[in-house]
């Protein structure tokens, strides 16, 4: 992929795998939970490429949907680099332009404070907030992963032999499981209502965290129990190997 296409697809893991872990986390986080308190608001962020994210928040709670509504504080982004300048925890300027809702753009300065303390979560491994940091990362990569079978130019072919069934993720630490649904390219939380395909446990944030490293040794971590794989296996190691690559997108070395 060229600069341009690379930068298209970080554009979209920034905008739809990064942006909707904040409703998940807000649900378990008191500090990002309150930073969305006040007036309802909603912006709806759009990018060349059909790219656009709605987030909306509205009695205190944040959701996510991908089109955008008449009353919408509307930012538009000139080239995906900007989108990528915005997101990518660098701090640099990016260029958005306001194109409606501009009487509104105050209420959006709370927002602010909400994408700090995501970056917070999904970056810092305090003690204080060390389950979320794992359990937020790991919604990345798997909604990440959605994102890459959609827009990758590979993404087809790699579709057709991840197969279509749904993989749960869990460790105790989590406050709920995760999943990824390959027949509908989606993910969320807690059990899912398709038939599992295959489950992962992970016993402890250690491993967990080893997984998100990519320092795991599988096999040893199976045959110590500290992970466990239940269904087809094949799914899971693919899978792993799918989130390795878009995890070297999202986390460059």
């Amino acid at each position: 992929m060229n600069d341009s296409a690379n930068d298209s697809l970080l554009a979209a893991l920034y905008l739809k795998a990064v942006l909707p872990a904040l409703p998940h986390l807000a649900h378990h986080d008191a500090p990002l939970a309150a930073t969305l308190t006040g007036p309802d608001v909603a912006v709806t962020l759009l990018a060349p490429g059909g790219l656009r994210t709605r987030l909306a928040v509205s009695g205190g709670i944040a959701s996510i949907s991908p089109e955008p509504d008449a009353g919408d504080i509307r930012l538009w982004f000139p080239t995906v680099a900007q989108v990528v300048r915005a997101f990518d925890g660098k701090h640099r300027p990016a260029l958005a332009l306001p194109l409606g809702g501009l009487l509104r753009l105050g209420r959006a300065k709370r927002l602010v404070a909400a994408g700090a303390r995501l970056e917070t979560l999904l970056t810092t491994r305090a003690d204080s907030h060390l389950p979320l940091y794992a359990w937020g990362n790991l919604f990345v990569a798997l909604t990440a992963a959605t994102v890459w079978l959609t827009r990758h130019p590979d993404g087809p072919a790699t579709h057709a032999r991840l197969g279509h069934g749904t993989a749960v993720f869990n460790c105790p630490a989590f406050p709920a499981p995760l999943w990824l649904d390959l027949a509908s390219l989606t993910t969320g939380t807690g059990e899912p209502t398709t038939p599992i395909q295959v489950r992962v446990e992970f016993a402890d944030l250690q491993t967990l965290l080893a997984e998100l490293d990519h320092t795991l040794d599988a096999p040893a971590a199976l045959g110590l129990g500290t992970l466990r794989i239940e269904g087809h296996l094949p799914l899971a190691e693919h899978l792993g190997l799918l989130m390795l690559k878009v995890g070297k997108l999202l986390k460059p070395s």
